[in-house]
């Protein structure tokens, strides 16, 4: 169900005041449901940074990759340096792999689905390939530069993953505990210091951060909450003003400006795709006597009442205007005379039935109209001009006939009468 424009101020004022006490806090204050849009949202976002960033960040890997293999080489013990290199180049692969891995998830719709138990299992196992990797070099030095890449591969895991701080933190934390064990299995001693910092350390501070990230991320996901309501209002509000524009304040049908625009785009329709258009121009007889006995307060009741049944014959393709005054015009598609004169005998008895009291009519106790009726089908010469005039005319002659009755001309008919008339004093001149 679409909300109101009020609906959404309301809406609005609450996210603000949500906003402000979310300011204050690092735990969410969100709902459950709003908590889980903010989840969606940051996995959308991450999955698009994946997709944006994939082949920039793998340049840049590969430079960082060229850089440090030579210096990891000369730095290393040379008793070590093919077997430190190895490792080193096993690691790196494996960071590019789970990078690779990431974004064949997010570039594939079946798999992305998925995506918070994908990145949790490549976090894991590329962690924990990293660290056994880093952490099995001998050189000192190499054990240094490990530990350094392997605290800033967690710092990324954190922060950039999408994931949520505890999803992440376990996936983290089993990674070590996992390249422990296989450290261990290996025979390979790992440095207490190591230890703390690489595999427990980072962990935390990890946790940490991506906690502020993410306290950080949700004021964002309510600031642009409060965007997108505000750009719903603005549209209602335009939308409104917009049906304002075009619609009879007194009846709630269209106005003058409404029957000028659609009836271009019926005419063209009908014109262009030999479709037929019924023009319906309908007045209130003797209305204005009726404002000078009953008081304009009831003609416009009166007024209301005649448009409450013009709505009735309209279908969806049909628009019911008031034209000025008293004075209505009912445009009619993909329609035939037959269906026009029905509809049109139809509105004069129940407009008939409406039983309004009208004591100053000269044909009946109550309250009629008088009809005017005209078909355009795209016959060739006839404008738009011509079908307004002939609706006229055929309103006219209703009149000079009596009143509270239906008269129908056609558009060709009217044309082809004025050309000859046009033509006659062309002669004559």
């Amino acid at each position: 169900m679409e909300k109101n424009a009020e609906q959404l101020r309301y809406e609005r004022k609450k996210i603000e005041e949500l906003l402000e006490g979310q300011k204050k806090r690092m735990l969410s204050l969100l709902s459950r449901q709003l908590e889980e849009r903010f989840w969606q949202d940051r996995e959308d976002r991450s999955v698009t940074l994946i997709l944006r960033a994939f082949f920039p960040a793998t340049i840049a890997y590969l430079i960082f990759e060229f850089v440090s293999l030579p210096i990891n080489y000369f730095s290393s013990d040379e008793i070590y340096r093919v077997h430190d290199v190895t490792w080193t180049l096993v690691s790196y692969s494996t960071g590019w792999g789970a990078l690779l891995s990431i974004y064949i998830m997010a570039k594939h719709p079946i798999w992305r689905q998925y995506y918070r138990y994908v990145v949790n299992a490549v976090v894991f196992i590329g962690m924990s390939i990293v660290q056994v990797a880093l952490l099995s070099t001998h050189s000192l030095s190499m054990t240094w530069r490990g530990t350094l890449i392997i605290s800033f591969a967690f710092m990324f895991a954190y922060l950039c993953s999408g994931l949520r701080p505890r999803d992440s933190f376990m996936a983290g934390m089993s990674a070590s505990l996992c390249a422990y064990a296989i450290l261990t299995a290996m025979g390979v001693k790992v440095l207490s210091w190591v230890l703390f910092n690489a595999m427990i350390l980072s962990n935390f501070v990890g946790l940490g951060l991506a906690v502020l990230s993410v306290s950080t991320e949700r004021i964002r996901f309510l600031q642009s909450l409060i965007i997108d309501l505000d750009k719903q209002i603005y549209e209602l509000l335009n939308e409104h003003l917009y049906r304002l524009s075009q619609q009879d304040t007194l009846t709630l049908l269209g106005n003058r400006r409404r029957f000028e625009q659609q009836l271009k785009l019926d005419f063209n329709q009908a014109k262009n795709q030999q479709k037929v258009l019924a023009v319906l121009f309908i007045d209130v007889d003797f209305f204005k006597f009726y404002n000078d006995l009953y008081g304009h307060q009831n003609g416009d009741i009166a007024l209301i009442r005649v448009a409450k049944v013009l709505k009735n014959h309209i279908g969806i393709e049909d628009v019911a205007t008031r034209y000025g005054g008293e004075e209505f015009v009912l445009l009619l598609n993909n329609t035939t005379e037959a269906d026009a004169l029905a509809r049109s005998e139809k509105i004069l008895a129940e407009i008939y039935a409406e039983k309004i009291d009208h004591a100053h009519s000269n044909i009946a106790p109550y309250l009629t109209v008088s009809i005017g009726v005209t078909l355009y089908a795209g016959e060739s010469g006839v404008t738009q001009a011509d079908v307004l005039k002939t609706a006229d005319r055929a309103l006219y002659q209703a009149k000079g006939q009596g009143r509270n009755r239906v008269v129908f001309l056609a558009a060709q008919s009217w044309h082809t009468a004025h050309e000859q008339a046009k033509n006659s004093n062309d002669d004559v001149t």
